[in-house]
């Protein structure tokens, strides 16, 4: 009876285990992909943080004003 307990515990220890590197893998890939775009934006068009984050806040206040 042990050995079944044993054997459920490490499985789920494995499908957790399995379940955070595929997160810390996309977590990554995202943080890169959306780096590369803000360097992209800076250095091609000259667009800054506060040029990006000004936009984003005035879209958001007209969607609020609606």
């Amino acid at each position: 009876m042990e050995w079944i307990l044993t054997l459920a515990a490490l499985v789920v220890v494995v499908l957790v285990a399995g379940w955070l590197l595929k997160l810390v893998k996309n977590t990554i890939q995202t943080v890169l992909l959306v780096g590369f775009v803000l360097l992209a934006l800076y250095f091609i068009f000259g667009i800054g943080p506060a040029d990006l984050w000004g936009e984003i806040y005035q879209r958001f206040r007209d969607l609020q004003g609606r």
